[in-house]
C-alpha cells in the first residue's frame, strides 16, 4: 500500500510540474477549479484516508481549505468530487474518511463518501450565512 501511495504522490508531482505553466492565449483562467489544482492540494490527506493516520495532518486540512475556497457553486463541488473519484480509483482507502475530512478540518463543504460508484451530484458547495439566524 505504501508503494501505491508513493507512486501516486510521484505521479502527482510530475503532473503538477508539467501542467503548472500551461496557459491558453492571453485569457485569464476560468474560475472553476481544475483537477490539476485540486489533486496536489489533497495528496497530504492520503495517510488519513488510507487509515495509516488516525487524523488528518495540518497540511491535509490546509489543502482541503484551499480546495473549499475554489468551490463557488454546485458544479465546482461536483467537479472536485469527480477529480477525487478519478484519481483515487487505484488506491486502497476508506471512502467514508473522505466524507469526514471537512468536519475533521473544520471546513464548510460537503463531500460524499467517494468510491468508484459515487454519485458526485451529491457534493455541495460551501454555504455562507450573510446574516445570523435570529430567534
Amino acid at each position: 500500500m505504501a508503494h501505491k501511495i508513493t507512486g501516486f504522490l510521484g505521479f502527482m508531482a510530475v503532473f503538477s510540474l508539467l501542467f503548472s505553466g500551461l496557459t491558453v492565449g492571453d485569457k485569464k483562467p476560468v474560475s472553476a477549479p481544475s483537477c490539476s489544482e485540486v489533486i496536489p492540494k489533497v495528496t497530504f490527506c492520503l495517510p488519513y484516508i488510507s487509515g495509516a493516520s488516525p487524523s488528518p495532518t495540518d497540511a491535509c486540512c490546509t489543502g482541503i481549505k484551499t480546495v473549499a475556497s475554489l468551490v463557488k457553486a454546485k458544479d465546482d463541488a461536483v467537479l472536485v468530487c469527480n477529480c477525487l473519484k478519478d484519481k483515487l480509483v487505484d488506491l486502497q482507502y476508506e471512502p467514508g474518511l473522505i466524507a469526514n475530512l471537512p468536519e475533521k478540518c473544520s471546513v464548510n463543504i460537503k463531500l460524499p463518501a467517494i468510491s468508484k460508484d459515487t454519485d458526485c451530484s451529491k457534493a455541495e458547495p460551501p454555504y455562507y450565512m450573510s446574516e445570523p439566524i435570529g430567534y
